[in-house]
């Protein structure tokens, strides 16, 4: 009976254990709560879950605070980043398939800034999100007016105002805040051509590589059958 006892304690350690390997908490950064980028994003995140089998959480994080929490462990991965990030968190696995491309994009209420990729930037007064490091890469070898803030909501409130001449962000998040903000945000215009088009990738702690393969098949299911595309189109 002590047997039979311990064999069932084990069995159902295992399924236990087995349970939890399936879910996987995100860090997500950029994208705030009730916008429909968070609708996107959250759609896009239950299609993989299921095609996956995975349960997929997330956890909406500023980009520096998610870096120490994947560090630490108290999230099994960042939902999208783009290439290179991560490279002293030893191990950390990037998802080749993209999980989104994005047109990085100059914001301003001016209307004389022509753009011609980032070197165009260089005498402006520029803000960015904080711990956005794909635009310090690109702007930081020749640009000495750099100013990370906070919110979506403070980028654009503070170009509005005159206070700075540029907010480099992404179409995804930042046209529902100019679409529901149009007296406060009404001179902010989206400049093109965009800075540049960027890959963004889901990554992942080391231990859990056998769900990095499964993530990925969906991904590319998705955009094989159409359904990705519908999710990103907001429908």
């Amino acid at each position: 009976m002590k047997t039979i006892l311990a064999i069932a304690l084990i069995f159902l350690g295992v399924s236990s254990f087995s349970t939890h390997a399936e879910d996987l908490t995100f860090a997500l950064v950029g994208v705030q709560e009730n916008t429909p980028g968070y609708k996107i994003t959250q759609s896009l995140i239950n299609e993989v879950g299921k095609r996956s089998k995975i349960k997929i959480s997330f956890e909406i994080l500023l980009a520096k605070r998610a870096l120490l929490h994947l560090k630490n462990g108290k999230v099994d991965g960042d939902w999208v980043r783009v290439d290179g990030f991560g490279q002293d968190i030893p191990g950390l696995i990037k998802i080749m398939e993209p999980t989104a491309s994005h047109p990085y994009t100059a914001y301003s209420a001016r209307d004389d800034i022509k753009i011609d990729g980032w070197r165009s930037l260089e005498n402006f007064k520029v803000l960015y999100l904080r711990g956005w490091k794909v635009v310090e890469l690109n702007l930081k070898p020749f640009h000495n007016d750099l100013v990370p803030v906070d919110s979506v909501e403070s980028g654009l409130k503070v170009i509005s105002l005159g206070r700075a001449d540029v907010f480099v962000n992404i179409p995804f998040i930042v046209a529902s805040f100019l679409e529901n903000n149009m007296g406060e945000f009404s001179k902010v215009k989206a400049l093109h051509p965009p800075l540049d088009y960027l890959h963004v990738h889901t990554y992942l702690l080391p231990q859990h590589a056998a769900l990095a393969v499964r993530i990925e098949n969906a991904l590319k299911s998705m955009k094989a059958d159409g359904i990705y595309d519908l999710i990103m189109s907001g429908q």
